[in-house]
């Protein structure tokens, strides 16, 4: 739902509210809670923690209590050596995004930000394949890549975990081991038959490494939370052996704990030497995992910044291209 939606649905629950009427509301956006909840009560792993009223608590105490004490105190960024550039883009075209020049590193943890729209998911499917770029160079590797398939880019070791994971990622019908091996035997090209024993295996590892909660692999994937749905799309990839990882939005949706689960993996996939790119709109994610920061205005690059020049303010002046104008009067950016 955007703004104006969730708005829309407030001023609904406000009205029947004076009507006499009760709610229970579950949600893990904590500006939602505070803004429409007279009381509040958390449950972490099914158990639970507290309960008492709205006014009588802050944001930071309900984070805490949600994801435990270990979680919120934790750093997560660790800086890196970085290697070699292993992704280039030198003058990128295409459908939502112009003239993009770009060098990403090995090892590097990359992020994307800007306003909705402005051109960083559609840049990053163009990458991975998923639709066409008009002019430019692409290299990966060192090559020079066309404009091509999915199929190439899953070849040259790129994965994506796109964003709107209902819509783009999970497979419904499908078990967690069925959807965590399928991208790799679309690309190995295997006999449909699926030798269950080691891929279970395989998953099994990737369940641990990824802290997936789930009691079989023959479960569903439905049957699992948005944060443990979003670690299996993440096991699909991995599973594949991918090195570039491009991960648009892929704390969209889930709770505060899983969403400090992936900021650690993907330190952790850096530190291994995979380079991750990530684009989101909350700038404190670019803040706690990134190297570098991408903004994005209308399609194009509007800077590049390195770890200690990002901050909110700044990022959204240039989002908004707020910092052109500010130039414009003389004022500092």
């Amino acid at each position: 739902m955007n703004t104006e939606e969730i708005e829309h649905l407030f001023g609904i629950v406000r009205r029947l509210k004076g009507e006499g009427k009760s709610f229970i509301f579950i949600s893990h956006k904590m500006p939602e809670i505070f803004e429409i909840a007279d009381r509040y009560t958390i449950l972490r792993n099914g158990s639970f923690i507290s309960s008492g009223r709205i006014a009588d608590i802050t944001p930071e105490e309900v984070t805490r209590q949600m994801v435990g004490e270990g979680y919120v105190n934790q750093e997560v960024y660790e800086a890196r050596k970085l290697g070699e550039p292993i992704l280039e883009l030198e003058g990128l075209t295409g459908k939502g995004f112009h003239d993009v020049t770009l060098s990403v590193h090995k090892g590097e943890v990359l992020g994307f930000t800007g306003l909705k729209g402005a051109g960083s998911s559609e840049l990053m499917q163009a990458v991975f394949g998923a639709i066409p770029f008009t002019a430019g160079r692409l290299k990966i590797w060192g090559k020079p890549v066309a404009s091509g398939t999915i199929h190439k880019a899953m070849k040259d070791k790129v994965a994506m975990l796109a964003a709107n994971r209902k819509e783009n990622s999970v497979i419904p019908d499908m078990t967690l081991l069925e959807n965590t091996y399928c991208a790799e035997h679309t690309l190995s090209g295997r006999h449909p038959h699926i030798h269950v024993k080691r891929e279970a295996a395989k998953y099994n590892k990737l369940k641990q490494m990824l802290n997936i909660k789930a009691e079989s692999h023959e479960d569903l994937i439905v049957s699992l939370s948005g944060g443990n749905q979003q670690k299996v799309i993440l096991a699909r990839w991995l599973n594949t052996e991918a090195e570039i990882l491009l991960l648009d939005n892929p704390t969209q949706g889930i709770d505060v704990g899983a969403k400090t689960e992936i900021y650690k993996l993907i330190q952790e996939l850096a530190k291994a030497g995979k380079t991750v790119i990530v684009n989101t709109l909350e700038i404190p994610e670019i803040q706690k995992v990134a190297d570098r920061c991408v903004v994005f205005y209308h399609g194009g690059v509007q800077a590049v910044l390195e770890r200690s020049e990002i901050t909110e303010e700044r990022v959204m002046l240039l989002a908004t291209n707020a910092s052109a104008i500010r130039a414009e009067q003389g004022q500092e950016v």
